[in-house]
């Protein structure tokens, strides 16, 4: 109906966080996703981290999960990874040190139950991890071309980093591991349908991370961008930040925990 009234379907962000929990749980999309997940086999790695360079894209009924989980920490714990996760959001493009906001040294405090991204890492193959990976680079150097323009500087390991896949990812006996990830993420991208217009999931497919996801539920997305700009310019000129950033904190609200039953 929205398409043929010419309207474009409201996103993601602007969806009720609230009952968009509540939906999911009743629905049992979390279980379900669990059962995706489970199709994915046991692996093995170097554990080297360098997959873990930033808070990856998930759909968004791993969005939801992610934020159920996330109401269930204690309260210092949750607002320590909020922060984090804003942090990463507006300045990822001027710090060459960012790294995923669930990592800690080369552990993932979320393994069990990190998204479906995290778990195809290294499982594609070649050809199409380094077509991915060319991609990934191009894109980067677009936006860092982009950013310039308006007065920021990107430092080159920034724009080099990414990072579609690696050759170290072994099942139990230290075989190579191939599946089809067109597959699962469609499976997933069915969940999404029990909570999006089928348009939305098409248009946001995955590509946004926790933290791009909370920015644009609190701030909206034009307003991120403004934002973001605002702050590397401040910081690059070794200007204080932090004003802005407690202003923006606030505006973070997650909803409050969901009774069970």
């Amino acid at each position: 109906m929205l398409e043929a009234a010419g309207q474009s379907a409201p996103r993601s962000d602007a969806v009720d966080l609230t009952r968009a929990l509540e939906k999911a749980r009743r629905a049992g999309l979390f279980a379900r996703l669990d059962e995706i997940y489970a199709r994915l086999p046991a692996t093995t790695c170097d554990g080297c981290a360098r997959c873990c360079l930033e808070s990856p894209g998930i759909f968004f009924v791993e969005y939801l999960a992610l934020i159920d989980r996330l109401l269930a920490l204690p309260e210092a714990e949750r607002r320590r990874l909020l922060r984090t996760a804003l942090h990463e959001l507006l300045f990822s493009w001027i710090d060459p040190d960012r790294q995923c906001l669930f990592l800690e040294g080369t552990r993932c405090r979320s393994y069990a139950t990190r998204p479906l991204a995290c778990r195809l890492f290294g499982l594609v193959a070649p050809a199409e991890r380094d077509q991915a990976e060319a991609q990934a680079r191009l894109a980067a150097r677009e936006e860092a071309r982009r950013l310039r323009m308006l007065g920021i500087s990107i430092p080159e390991e920034v724009v080099q980093r990414s990072l579609a896949s690696c050759d170290r990812v072994r099942d139990e006996r230290g075989r190579p591991v191939r599946v089809d990830a067109d597959a699962l993420a469609a499976r997933i991208a069915h969940l999404d349908e029990r909570l999006l217009p089928r348009q939305v999931v098409i248009e946001e497919f995955c590509f946004r991370s926790l933290p791009e996801r909370l920015g644009a539920a609190a701030l909206g997305g034009e307003a991120i961008e403004l934002v973001q700009v605002q702050l590397m310019r401040r910081a690059q000129r070794g200007e204080s930040t932090e004003d802005l950033l407690d202003r923006l904190w606030e505006s973070v609200r997650l909803p409050p925990p969901l009774e069970d039953g």
